[in-house]
């Protein structure tokens, strides 16, 4: 009877490690990337300095806390619109997409943004609807 016990509480205990283990493995294999057309960039980031640049770059976060966006395109926009759209990896649903007035001779974009759940989500910069840069960043 004591082997029986002794038995089935080492399956538990190794069925429990393997579970553990099997979590940060999904976890490590979940590490946000981006792509970049031409150079073009876009960092994340809890702070910015006074020339609103991201003062150290994440892209790990919580639910419900907002952080920073700069998106910098490597050169001059040579539109009057650059859209900014909020994607949930899970379904390639777009959650938002905001439309921003800049001045064609500029480069860079900055704004806020939070993500309300746990998840991978995609910020992805088009102008002039061609893709020139996307960042992934996992809400934990």
């Amino acid at each position: 009877m004591i082997k029986r016990i002794a038995l089935i509480l080492t399956v538990i205990i190794a069925a429990l490690l393997m579970l553990t283990s099997c979590g940060e493995e999904e976890k490590q294999m979940r590490t946000p990337g981006s792509t970049s057309v031409g150079g073009a960039v876009i960092l994340t980031g809890t702070e910015i300095d006074d020339e609103w640049e991201i003062v150290e770059p994440q892209v790990y976060f919580s639910a419900n806390e907002e952080f920073y966006f700069h998106f910098h395109n490597n050169l001059a926009f040579d539109t009057d619109q650059v859209i900014i759209q909020l994607i949930d990896n899970r379904d390639e649903e777009i959650l938002a997409e905001n439309v921003f007035a800049v001045d064609p001779e500029e480069k860079e974009l900055v704004d806020m943004v939070w993500f309300g759940k746990e998840g991978m989500y995609t910020i992805k910069a088009l102008v002039d609807e061609e893709i020139r840069a996307t960042r992934e960043v996992l809400i934990e």
